[in-house]
């Protein structure tokens, strides 16, 4: 099956970490499976870098750009600073300009994030914009806080509701499959999920707190695929329960619809972190946070539990319920 979306693992480390350029000590987290950002230290200071596409956002593609990448930042502990873009613009679409830059500008002003470079030109054989973005930021907890650094015994935590992202993508982009199918007033109020697609806030006061012993951006694969990636990062397994994870209203009529799992779908504005046991008592002071399982030992495997009990193994990368309806459309 033609597969889309994030390269696998094994392709990424065959080919792509074997080609990191001049290894410098000034790298202290280099790109690696799972990870969100790079951290490098300079004068006494210690930076993360982090760079996302956006590839077919349609109206909020600027806004979500500075977004995307301003969570992978946080999520490594550092705050969202310094913001960069690459624009290409289809040919006779140079009108989008105005409404890219305009949301960039809103949303850097919304995170006090400063526009300091970029590049913008009309290219051939595209569509659609595209936006690259690169955000780079300052850290603010002790040590940079990995995808890596769970232990088996820390509690999975997240903020928000599951598919955050992908409800929004599927009111829109699923609309005249949906129509007729569920109410338009319901699919009104899924297009505006992506408001809610920053986790700045909680992941800044998890790394100011010292609390995450690990945080993740679940973005492909969505929850279920953000907590394969983090233990996989981390040398664990991890046991998910289905029950203690919030589906918002909105998310579980559309997913109904189109017969897809909300755990399984882009969740761009939820956090994810492991959080150690002895901190537990701590967390109800973040009322956005719930716990939905634990990390454990690698020989346990990845379990989900589904609602019922039945037990589902997650045994390699998660194939998002975005792309697989978009290639049976196709």
């Amino acid at each position: 099956m033609k597969r889309l979306g994030k390269l696998d693992r094994d392709l990424l480390e065959k080919i792509v970490f074997r080609r990191l350029g001049h290894r410098r000590r000034d790298v202290i987290v280099p790109p690696k499976f799972g990870e969100d950002a790079a951290v490098v230290k300079t004068e006494g200071r210690v930076l993360v870098l982090a760079m996302d596409p956006i590839t077919g956002a349609g109206e909020l593609a600027g806004w979500l750009s500075v977004h995307v990448n301003a969570n992978d930042v946080a999520v490594m502990g550092a705050e969202p600073k310094w913001f960069s873009s690459t624009i290409l613009l289809p040919e006779n679409r140079l009108e989008d300009l105005d409404r890219i830059t305009r949301d960039i500008h809103r949303a850097c002003k919304e995170l006090r994030v400063a526009v300091v470079t970029g590049h913008t030109e009309v290219s051939p054989g595209i569509s659609k914009p595209i936006i690259i973005g690169q955000m780079a930021g300052e850290l603010v907890s002790g040590k940079p806080i990995t995808s890596s650094g769970a232990k088996p015994g820390d509690l999975l935590v997240m903020s928000k509701t599951a598919g955050i992202e992908g409800t929004a993508i599927l009111a829109s982009d699923f609309r005249n499959v949906l129509a007729g199918r569920v109410p338009e007033e319901t699919l009104a109020r899924a297009e505006k999920f992506y408001r809610r697609i920053s986790v700045v806030d909680e992941a800044l006061r998890l790394a100011r707190g010292g609390l995450a012993s690990a945080m993740h951006d679940p973005t492909e694969g969505g929850l279920i695929g953000g907590a394969y990636e983090l233990a996989e990062a981390s040398g664990c397994s991890f046991i998910l329960y289905e029950d203690a994870v919030p589906v918002a209203e909105e998310t579980k009529i559309i997913c109904e619809a189109l017969e897809c799992d909300p755990l399984k779908l882009i969740s761009s504005g939820v956090l994810l972190a492991a959080v150690p046991r002895s901190l537990a008592r701590r967390l109800p002071r973040m009322r956005s946070l719930r716990i939905i399982g634990e990390l454990r030992k690698r020989k346990g495997g990845n379990i989900v539990v589904r609602r019922g009990g039945s037990e589902e193994r997650v045994k390699g990368p998660v194939l998002d319920e975005l792309w697989r309806l978009l290639m049976e459309q196709n």
